[in-house]
């Protein structure tokens, strides 16, 4: 695979408060026929440092202010199939034979071909605003953007009988648009002789939306354990992308679900794959990160939290094999999860499609933790130094997801293993 860029930029400042960026680059791809494969992209930011103006150059509490706005877009060629626009052919293996005479020949099988594929646009544009105050001492950043995705690049979509060689091509899809509040904020509470106290807060609230897909239709994504060709996401126009769609589960008086009992979302007596809705998405609605640093004299902490709220985490562990019926099956061994207990499920063909496995995977995640102390020098060695110090990895996660680990990269959970949590001891020695 090659891939060729070419890129220019060009900044201009005015009175050291007026700034311009200008930027261009051309891409060409050989993962596109010919005449897909160049893509033009460009760019501009202008910003204004209000803080240099007259009226709050000598403010004892802005310190830093600058309005900034941008539009800008940007071009993606990152598919698995190469060469697709080649017209390719491959040998068969011993069901792709001719018979000619009394001998059986091999023979070649073209491969699936879709010429028409072309880069996936991204356009951007972004309003926000740089602030500090007191000092700088308290600074950060607030911005708003929005995101359209254009000709979608996506593998496996499936295409008509006998339209290609393959019942699954990778083609231009759709648009995808983001909207999205971002910010943060870094401040010293603390900055004494004996005490320093630094921390960074920062937050992202966005929202995912399918705006449109290739002739209105929807496509099924994210297979899953548990049977054969079943798949639990859909990309549809005016949902997140990779949506689960489930059937709505029934519970009894008790509260206790009725295996293989769903609601009939349209009314028509049958339970079929029309009853299935649209429930969450992998994507959190929020993001939010916090990270700080404590001195005291000689002794210092340090540790960072992850918290993601309203992503959706699909249990795929406990829907293909949390049912009793296994345990009879001598194909697989007898143990299956605890999660049996509260379904009481036999084995049905449809469980697996049932949003009882749909859990909020939100959660709180504190990735390390550092302490340490350092020894005073003597002074007969003034330039040597001494830090003992102690750490975890994966300290803790809060959650009511009940599988090991609710951060599911694709929303989908196959985990049978958990994290492992590292414990990690050093010395810093400095002469």
């Amino acid at each position: 695979m090659v891939l060729i860029g070419f890129f220019g930029r060009a900044n201009l400042t005015f009175l050291d408060k007026y700034l311009l960026t200008l930027n261009y680059r051309r891409d060409g791809t050989s993962r596109f026929s010919e005449d897909n494969r160049w893509g033009d992209f460009g760019g501009a930011a202008v910003a204004w440092k209000i803080s240099e103006e007259n009226f709050l150059k000598d403010s004892k509490v802005i310190s830093d202010l600058k309005l900034r706005a941008s539009y800008g877009s940007t071009g993606q060629q990152n598919i698995d199939a190469r060469g697709l626009f080649l017209e390719q052919y491959r040998l068969g293996n011993f069901n792709s034979q001719y018979i000619l005479g009394n001998n059986p020949y091999t023979i070649a099988i073209p491969s699936r071909i879709n010429k028409d594929l072309k880069w996936e646009t991204t356009k951007t544009i972004e309003f926000g605003i740089d602030y500090g105050l007191f000092e700088n001492r308290f600074n950060g950043s607030i911005s708003a953007y929005q995101k359209n995705s254009t000709d979608l690049l996506f593998n496996d979509v499936s295409v008509a009988d006998g339209t290609n060689f393959s019942n699954t091509i990778t083609k231009n899809i759709g648009e995808l648009q983001i909207r999205g509040l971002e910010f943060s904020i870094n401040g010293d509470i603390l900055n004494s002789e004996d005490f320093q106290w630094n921390f960074n807060l920062n937050g992202t609230f966005f929202d995912r939306e399918i705006k449109e897909l290739a002739l209105g239709q929807d496509v099924r994504t994210g297979g899953i354990a548990g049977g054969t060709g079943n798949t639990i996401q859909l990309l549809s126009e005016g949902y997140a992308p990779n949506s689960f769609y489930v059937y709505k589960q029934i519970y009894n008086t008790a509260g206790n679900p009725i295996e293989g009992a769903y609601v009939d979302q349209n009314g028509d007596g049958i339970i079929n794959d029309n009853d299935r809705y649209l429930k969450g998405s992998p994507d959190p609605d929020v993001i939010f990160g916090f990270q700080t640093n404590f001195n005291y004299r000689n002794f210092d902490v340090s540790f960072n939290l992850r918290a993601n709220i309203g992503n959706y985490v699909y249990n795929n562990v406990n829907s293909s094999r949390a049912q009793l019926e296994l345990l009879q099956d001598n194909a697989v061994l007898g143990n299956i999860p605890t999660a049996v207990l509260d379904t009481n499920f036999l084995r049905t063909s449809d469980v697996i499609i049932s949003d009882i496995y749909l859990e909020n995977a939100s959660f709180l995640k504190m990735d390390n933790i550092t302490m340490g102390y350092t020894f005073n020098p003597i002074k007969k060695f003034s330039n040597t130094s001494l830090r003992l110090w102690a750490g975890m990895q994966n300290v803790f996660t809060i959650t009511n997801y009940s599988g090991l680990d609710p951060e599911v990269f694709n929303g989908i959970d196959n985990t049978i293993y958990p994290r492992p949590r590292n414990i990690l001891v050093g010395a810093n020695i400095k002469f």
